[in-house]
């Protein structure tokens, strides 16, 4: 169970956990715990930064609102043996201008730093047809006190949008593609989207007995409904995702352990 405590301006965070079954993987920690533990951290972070109790977000509007990832960079070292061990996560929390947010984790064990995790999101709501293809940015009710970002979180803010650039109105020719249909119970979230971590789920699927991973640096472009499939290609490097229309959702560049 996560053990965390804030610091008294609420836009950091040091949290323990020691690390079971749950929160690894043969090659060490385990990327889609470690996405979905630091992007409670991270909603948690603006919430605190906003001044209000719960995760529970809204536009000026009155609509619900959800801090959705943009994009995400994971660094991992190689480990030894973790089963056991206490993981000490430190975040911080920053603002980018406008909606944007940004957070820094820092993980150690035994006092060595065994990885970091740059995240990047901005608030976005469903418009009227609620459809998951169709979320729009929105601003929340309320202004929050963010320190700026640093120079690495800017970078990656940076990269974020040129390939949301370059990509735009492209779609992705769908022959010789991996096909694979997210489960609803599992790979969606609890307002209907399908969930950040799910993306690195879909991309390791589509390229089983791979090296572990040691750097994903991944952008994310869109969404999709429950009950539709993606089709994803690897080129090297890099995987790119897309709907069955041909409209890319994410494009991920990775490292791997030699």
């Amino acid at each position: 169970m996560l053990d965390g405590r804030a610091d008294e301006r609420g836009v950091a965070a040091e949290t323990r956990q020691m690390l079971g079954m749950q929160q690894l993987c043969p090659h060490g920690i385990s990327e889609q715990w470690l996405l979905a533990a630091c992007g409670d951290i991270h909603w948690t972070l603006i919430a605190s930064a906003l001044g209000q109790d719960g995760l529970r977000f809204r536009a000026e509007d009155g609509r619900p609102l959800y801090a959705a990832f943009c994009a995400t960079r994971l660094e991992l070292a190689p480990t030894g043996e973790l089963l056991g061990q206490d993981l000490f996560i430190r975040s911080e929390i920053a603002g980018l201008g406008g909606a944007r947010t940004g957070s820094r984790h820092v993980f150690t064990v035994g006092g060595r730093i065994v990885g970091t995790l740059l995240m990047l999101s901005t608030f976005v709501t469903h418009d009227e047809t609620g459809s998951n293809c169709r979320i729009v940015r929105a601003r929340p009710d309320r202004e929050g006190a963010f320190p700026a970002a640093g120079p690495d979180l800017t970078a990656l803010a940076a990269r974020a949008t040129d390939v949301s650039r370059g990509l735009r109105g492209h779609r992705m020719a769908l022959d010789d593609t991996c096909r694979i249909e997210p489960c609803p119970a599992l790979d969606f979230n609890a307002v209907g989207l399908l969930y950040f971590p799910s993306f690195s789920r879909l991309a390791e699927t589509a390229a089983p007995g791979l090296s572990p991973i040691r750097m994903r640096e991944l952008v994310y472009l869109g969404n999709l409904d429950a009950g539709e499939a993606v089709h994803i290609r690897r080129t090297g490097s890099e995987t790119t995702i897309a709907r069955e229309d041909g409209r890319i959702i994410a494009r991920a560049i990775e490292e791997r352990a030699s």
